[in-house]
């Protein structure tokens, strides 16, 4: 008898609770904000057929407003040697983003941009808060994989 597997993850797009920058980081002079998406990882192509050497690289994900429209799609690797997801500039304001999670697969995350702060998305399952963090300031995907920081403790845009 084969018993299927309940991760609390769904095959069409898991949508969570917005995400927000951490509370704890000081704002710079920007008006914009910059967002980092750890996305799931894939394997590099080979460097060279005589070095089979891989890097795990960042999928692409896209941006879209609140009301839906595409802002960009973000490659989020600049080559195939770069493990490190791209920043990108944001004017402040509230998108969403549609990506890739290791153990969820596709999911919508909103997010929150703050002027001079780096709003940061982990669906790598690479992160987790501090084990003291109260439950209500971090957002997790169905299946406790934690996200972000929760939006509400952020003072959302105008």
């Amino acid at each position: 008898m084969v018993v299927p597997l309940l991760t609390g993850c769904a095959s069409t797009p898991v949508k969570v609770s917005s995400v927000g920058p951490d509370v704890t980081e000081h704002a710079g002079q920007d008006s914009n904000g910059y967002l980092k998406v750890f996305s799931a990882t894939e394997k590099s192509p080979p460097i060279a057929s005589d070095d089979p050497t891989y890097f795990n690289l960042h999928s692409g994900y896209d941006i879209n407003d609140g009301s839906g429209k595409s802002v960009k799609f973000v490659p989020n690797h600049d080559s195939n040697l770069d493990t490190d997801p791209d920043k990108v500039s944001l004017p402040a304001g509230n998108y969403n983003i549609l990506a890739r999670s290791t153990w969820c697969g596709q999911v919508i995350v909103p997010i929150v941009i703050l002027g001079g702060k780096t709003t940061i998305v982990h669906l790598d399952n690479n992160w987790w808060p501090p084990s003291n963090t109260p439950t209500n300031l971090v957002v997790s995907l169905p299946n406790g994989e934690p996200v972000g920081w929760s939006s509400s403790v952020s003072k959302s845009p105008e």
